[in-house]
Parts: structure tokens; C-alpha cells; sequence
């Protein structure tokens, strides 16, 4: 077995680093390892390599065109976040950025359930380090309950992974399906299906994003979820709760964000549901809906970090966060007008985005599969998505009634992140071959 230096290795060294020696000019040694992270994951070729040894035990990682796929996009976000955040001067919301991308990076290469497990727990410790980075008291609550439920979500995974290898011998992570029904079946799905926020158990989601700092949000909407995605597809295909349960979940996350006020909190509800076509895309279990749970997870975290950074420019431009006083806001910036209404043609699967190329995999799959049940709640959810996003979100905030604000001018990074986004967006609706070939 072949040995390489893990992808996400230098970003575990470096974010450290720039907490505990930080100035300001540190975030673009914060930006340029999330870029290299990018660069060392695009040139893994396929296989299985022994990573870094620790008192003779050997952590391994599997490169193949799953891992790869969400690999990619975890870099890549991590890249655009930290860019969107390089004015911060805060050792606190780049170091623990750059760390969460690194674990989300390391969740989806890890082959033994040792360093999964590591790397699953560092998710939760630089989420919670950047919900309290907003240092209000409102973030302070938020993490404590961040934390309670995460516990159970590490804890279980934890026993699950130890009776696997106690009753089993079981210590890849590989397709637990072929397993049975038993003890750590169950509680390793237990743990995915808390991290995917599948409700009843999405509290903690829509409680603590929101509260997080503009910036924190971006990195909060693409890591934690879409590597319990990924864990879903690896470890459980075809499992038909999830299917259901995916299904609900992608209409109870539009039902919530049409009542929401807050633009923050009513995205972290579409993150809800659009989670919920990937949860039904891993429970469908067919190459196509697998395939499909895939592409969506990717195009959502640009989309959906589009639409958190958009939202964040207007919140950072007015220091307003409510809707209905946030009228007329593409007067005075409508480049950021411009952001927000590709982020949102695409969350809506409108043809030429990248929404309509990766949503519409899991729902045809669906009706190949004869699920009608699954196929009538995805295709409602799609429809409430462009309501709220589009005709709601995007009316009352751009083109309402005029709200007495100023708007401050926004980073020049800032903009940039999020035009690499749209473009994103775009390319991907536009070029579809290109991006199915990483599928």
C-alpha cells in the first residue's frame, strides 16, 4: 500500500497556526492553503493509500469518484468562504474555517472509522467555534445547544463504530447495508441522519446558523450536512426510510422558510429541505437517485453559500435582518441584486443553473423507481422553494417597498467570492456534460 500526504493535512497545520500567532495578513495564508488543499485533492488519483501512522496505527483514505466528487467541492467552498471573509480581522472565524473545511475534507477521504470519527467530531468542534465567534448572546445559547445535540450524534457514532469492530471486525467504511439490521446499524445511522438535520432531529440547524456571524454561515451551510450526505451514500444506499424520511424532509423545510421573516433563518429552512432531496436520493438507492443525491449536494453548497453570501452583503451593507424592512436594496447595490437571483434560479432548478441539472436526477430517479409518494412531495417542495426564494425572499428584499436605510459599499473580496460563485452556478447549467463525468 502506497502511502501520500492527506489533501487536507496542511490546513490542519496552518489553522492553528493563525490562531495562536494572528495579525490580519495571516487570512491570506488562510486562503492560499484552502487554494493548495484544492489543487493536492485535484491531482489524488483513485485507490487506497496509508495516510499519516500514529503509535502504529495507520489512518487510511480512500480515493474514488465519490469521495473525489464531494472532495472537490468541500475545498473549493472553503476557498470562496475564505475569500468572502478576508477583510475579518478575527483569528477565531479564519482559523476555524479553515479547520472545518479541512475535517469536511477528511470525512470524505477517511477509510477507517477511526480517523471518519475524528474528523466527524472535528465538524462539530469549528462549527461551534464559529457560531460563537458572534459573540452575542443569542450565538452563546445557540452553541450550547449546538453541542448538546451533536453530542449524541458523536456519541452514538462512537459506540456504533466500536461494537462494529468488537461484534464484527468491521474497521473500513464501507456499505454497512449488507450488514443487517443491528445494534451499530442503527446507531451509526443515527448519527448521519442528526447531521443531516432530518426532522424531528433539525432543530439545532435553522436555532444556530442564523446566529452565526455573516461569514460563519457560508461555512455552516456547506460542511456539516452535505458530509452527512456523503456518509449516507457511502454507508447507507437504498436504505428505504431515508428515502421517505428525505422526501418529508424537503417539504417540511419550504413550509417553515415561507414563514420565516428572517433571511438568515429562512435559508438555513431551504438548507432543510434541499438536504432532503439528497437524504431521498441516498434512500432510492439506484444509480441514478445515488448519482443524483451527488450532483445536488454539490451544486447546493455553491448555490446555497451564494445565497448565505448575498444575504450576509445586504445584512453587512445595512446591519438589517429582517425582510420586511430591507425594500428597494437593489436600487442601491444591484450587483448584489444580481447574486442573489442567480443563487436563487438555481435553489428553484430553473433551466441554464446548476439547480436544474442536479435537482431533477433525484426526482426522474424517483419515477423510474415508481415512488410517487417521494416524486409529489420533491416536485411541491421545488415549487414552494421558488416561491419563497424567489417571489418572497427576493421581492420583499430587492424590489419592495423602499425601507429608510443606508447601504455602506461592500469588499471588493466579498464581491469576488460571490462572482465566482454566480459564475458557478451558471457554467455548471449551461456545460451539464462537463460535471456529470465527475459523477
Amino acid at each position: 500500500m502506497t502511502s501520500i500526504i492527506p489533501p487536507n493535512l496542511f490546513a490542519l497545520i496552518v489553522g492553528p497556526l493563525i490562531y495562536f500567532f494572528y495579525r490580519k495578513s495571516l487570512n491570506y495564508l488562510a486562503l492560499f492553503t484552502a487554494l493548495l488543499t484544492l489543487f493536492m485533492v485535484a491531482q489524488l488519483e483513485p485507490g487506497i493509500y496509508g495516510g499519516v501512522k500514529i503509535l502504529n496505527y495507520e489512518f487510511l483514505l480512500k480515493v474514488d469518484k465519490l469521495s473525489l466528487f464531494f472532495a472537490y467541492v468541500f475545498s473549493l467552498i472553503g476557498f470562496v468562504g475564505l475569500l468572502y471573509a478576508l477583510q475579518v480581522e478575527d483569528p477565531i472565524q479564519i482559523s476555524a474555517g479553515l479547520l472545518y473545511m479541512a475535517c469536511a475534507v477528511g470525512v470524505t477521504l477517511a477509510y477507517d472509522w477511526l480517523s471518519f470519527y475524528l474528523f466527524w467530531e472535528g465538524l462539530a468542534v469549528f462549527a461551534v467555534l464559529l457560531v460563537i465567534s458572534a459573540r452575542t448572546k443569542e450565538a452563546y445559547y445557540s452553541s450550547i445547544r449546538y453541542i448538546l445535540v451533536h453530542a449524541v450524534s458523536g456519541l452514538s457514532l462512537l459506540l456504533g463504530v466500536l461494537l462494529l469492530w468488537y461484534d464484527y471486525g468491521i474497521t473500513k467504511v464501507e456499505n454497512l447495508r449488507t450488514l443487517g439490521y443491528c445494534l451499530p446499524y442503527f446507531l451509526i445511522l443515527l448519527s448521519f441522519v442528526i447531521n443531516a438535520a432530518v426532522p424531528p432531529l433539525n432543530a439545532w440547524l435553522p436555532d444556530a446558523y442564523p446566529n452565526s456571524t455573516i461569514y460563519g454561515s457560508v461555512f455552516l451551510s456547506a460542511f456539516t450536512t452535505k458530509s452527512a450526505v456523503y456518509a449516507l451514500v457511502r454507508v447507507f444506499p437504498g436504505e428505504y426510510i431515508l428515502a421517505v424520511a428525505g422526501a418529508i424532509m424537503a417539504f417540511y423545510g419550504v413550509v417553515y422558510a415561507t414563514l420565516e421573516n428572517n433571511p438568515r433563518r429562512l435559508l438555513s429552512y431551504h438548507i432543510i429541505s434541499q438536504v432532503g432531496f439528497m437524504v431521498c436520493g441516498a434512500g432510492l438507492g439506484s444509480a441514478m437517485a445515488l448519482n443524483g443525491a451527488s450532483a445536488h449536494a454539490f451544486a447546493h453548497i455553491i448555490y446555497k453559500g451564494l445565497l448565505f453570501m448575498s444575504a450576509g452583503a445586504v445584512i453587512y451593507a445595512t446591519g438589517i435582518q429582517r425582510i420586511h424592512l430591507l425594500g428597494g436594496f437593489a436600487k442601491k447595490n444591484p450587483w448584489i441584486a444580481l447574486y442573489f437571483f442567480i443563487g436563487a434560479l438555481s435553489i428553484s432548478g430553473v433551466p441554464l443553473t446548476s439547480g436544474f441539472v442536479s435537482k431533477s436526477i433525484t426526482i426522474h430517479a424517483s419515477t423510474l423507481l415508481h415512488r410517487p409518494f417521494e416524486y409529489l412531495l420533491m416536485e411541491l417542495a421545488s415549487i414552494g422553494t421558488f416561491f419563497s426564494i424567489v417571489l418572497k425572499m427576493g421581492y420583499y428584499i430587492f424590489f419592495g417597498k423602499e425601507g429608510n436605510y443606508e447601504a455602506r459599499p461592500i469588499p471588493w473580496n466579498m464581491h469576488l467570492a460571490m462572482i465566482i460563485a454566480s459564475l458557478l452556478c451558471i457554467l455548471i447549467g449551461i456545460f451539464p456534460q462537463y460535471y456529470y463525468q465527475f459523477l
